[in-house]
């Protein structure tokens, strides 16, 4: 078993967590802050890899046609939203 030492602020939030009953203990509040972080890593490290992948097999778009894109999809939305708010009227 390892010893943690942790900073003064968060062994107060973890002992309140265990406390309020929404953590069985401090080690295993840590244990599952650990594996969810670990998951979001490896979830992020596939899905560069995704990325690069797609790059590899020039998939990939230049930086102003993703912005036209993404300026399309706001202009969309605001359209939708100006015609709700008339429709509303």
């Amino acid at each position: 078993m390892t010893t943690i030492n942790l900073p003064a602020d968060l062994e107060a939030w973890a002992r309140a967590e265990v406390a309020a009953g929404r953590a069985e203990s401090v080690e295993a509040l840590v244990a599952r802050a650990l594996r969810e972080r670990k998951a979001e890593i490896e979830y992020i490290g596939a899905k560069l890899d995704e990325a690069r992948a797609s790059l590899a097999r020039g998939e990939g778009v230049t930086l102003e046609d993703a912005f036209r894109e993404i300026d399309a999809w706001i202009a969309e939305d605001e359209a939708a939203a100006e015609a709700m708010t008339k429709a509303a009227e």
